[in-house]
């Protein structure tokens, strides 16, 4: 739905920051937190042409040498390779962080953003929050607002995460020879597998890093950090859209699993299907669980390309047609 109001908090006028900016400069900043297009975690498609139609005598030039000196002052962010501008401050300074419904539509605005240093200016402004000054008394859903907040502030950071620039060495286990079984991956960790996957584009299969009958598997959430990785973003992103959080179960485990060794989807295929599946307005409803996930993949995978090409064109922004997985 689009936005019928932009929220101004009264003391801007005391920021000698913002005071020092021309007027023009200061004009523009009202005009972009006025945008009905201005998703909840403060992005915006840079349309420069369209903006400059909005005052007699702007011109896209002018517009871009504005943003420029809002940029160097800090309160935006542009990023003219992907065509997008984040007002930095907006989820603070607008409240979204006080409404935990609000922070669920903020994380799946967030996901739309293809820009890496918008997604970093992103999460420094959410480390920002003062969440000291959230309730913690449970409310209707037995979960506190600050508890609420948290998670959702949790499913973001597991979204951006960045993948590891150096992969850990393999090794094998104990009395199993080089060749003879798929490696091990040593001192695995959530965080060192390749966290943001290029979904529905194909990728070469990553070996699975354990062997059944070579590795006695007896703790899936120990031993299996790309399944365990896969089950945590479905469910936090599950509950950033609003839904209770499920339980991560053998079932969840098996069905990621299987995904990733049977099925021969790599892991970032994986995440990024996850990914896809709760930005999309139909999907997000239907996709409650990873068993539904890797059923349903085929057509996840084909509804993305056909939205890539252009062959569905449809009014929410999803990853495909933003070049993001």
């Amino acid at each position: 739905m689009a936005r019928g109001h932009g929220r101004v908090l009264t003391r801007i006028w005391d920021d000698p920051d913002f005071t020092a900016l021309p007027g023009e400069i200061q004009r523009l900043y009202l005009f972009l937190i006025s945008q009905p297009n201005l998703n909840h975690a403060g992005l915006l498609p840079l349309t420069l042409k369209r903006w400059s139609s909005k005052a007699s005598g702007l011109s896209p030039a002018v517009v871009r040498s504005q943003l420029a000196l809002l940029s160097a002052h800090r309160f935006v962010v542009v990023d003219e390779d992907t065509e997008e501008l984040l007002v930095r401050s907006f989820v603070r300074n607008d409240g979204v962080w006080k409404q935990p419904q609000v922070m669920g539509a903020m994380v799946s605005g967030a996901l739309e953003i293809a820009s890496r240093p918008l997604r970093a200016a992103l999460l420094a402004e959410v480390e920002r929050i003062p969440l000291e000054e959230l309730s913690d008394e449970p409310g209707r859903k037995g979960l506190s607002p600050l508890q609420e907040v948290s998670r959702h502030i949790a499913a973001l950071r597991a979204a951006f995460r960045e993948p590891d620039p150096k992969p850990p060495a393999a090794v094998f286990p104990e009395g199993v020879e080089e060749g003879v079984a798929e490696p091990l991956a040593e001192g695995v960790e959530a965080g060192s597998t390749r966290a943001r996957g290029r979904f529905p584009l194909p990728l070469p299969h990553s070996p699975s890093l354990f062997v059944a009958d070579v590795v006695d598997i007896r703790s899936a959430r120990s031993e299996r950090p790309d399944v365990e990785e896969a089950c945590t973003l479905l469910a936090d992103l599950i509950a950033a859209n609003g839904t209770k959080r499920p339980n991560i179960t053998k079932r969840w485990r098996d069905a990621a699993r299987l995904m990733i060794d049977t099925d021969k989807v790599a892991l970032p295929d994986v995440l990024g299907a996850i990914r896809w599946s709760q930005a999309d307005e139909f999907w997000r409803s239907n996709v409650l669980s990873m068993p539904t996930l890797r059923k349903q993949y085929p057509k996840l995978r084909l509804r993305a390309q056909a939205q890539q090409r252009g062959q569905q064109p449809t009014s929410y922004q999803t990853y495909a047609d933003r070049g993001v997985f």
